[in-house]
């Protein structure tokens, strides 16, 4: 069900984001520790050869709100979401031939909370992590907190 729901959403985003369509972003997975969004280094990277940082900071930006709609869609919500605030961290080069950026799930805590605000404001915020590895060490670490107001 996840999976589906994050190819829907990815689809979505690259009809409606140009953005996602120029650095050709494409469903990872989804799994008990939360969900991937690719994109192909051929087609970001910087004049190092390495992963482009607007690509990075995208891709974290992008499963954050992925993760974000998940979350809403499970608890039966259909949501306006953005991110209001974001920090990224570059630790190191990403130099993967796929750069893979991970969001993880909001702990159960997070997730009632969260849902707890919708239900009664029909608007709440969550903060979520992601991070971009390379070479099986970090590359780049990733918060955002997302405004989901019920549509």
């Amino acid at each position: 069900m996840h999976q589906t729901a994050l190819e829907r959403l990815v689809a979505y985003l690259r009809e409606k984001v140009p953005m996602a369509r120029h650095f050709d972003i494409r469903p990872g997975q989804v799994d008990d520790t939360g969900l991937v969004l690719e994109a192909p280094l051929a087609s970001n990277f910087n004049d190092k050869k390495t992963a482009f940082a607007g690509t990075l900071a995208s891709l974290c930006t992008l499963s954050g709100w992925a993760m974000t709609s998940l979350v809403c869609e499970e608890a039966g919500y259909q949501t306006d979401i953005a991110v209001i605030k974001s920090d990224v961290r570059y630790v190191r080069p990403c130099s993967e031939q796929m750069i893979r950026a991970h969001c993880a799930w909001p702990s159960p805590e997070e997730t009632a909370q969260f849902i707890d605000l919708l239900e009664r404001q029909s608007k709440g915020v969550v903060s979520l992590d992601a991070n971009v590895q390379s070479r099986d060490k970090t590359a780049v670490t990733y918060t955002g907190d997302y405004s989901a107001k019920i549509l």
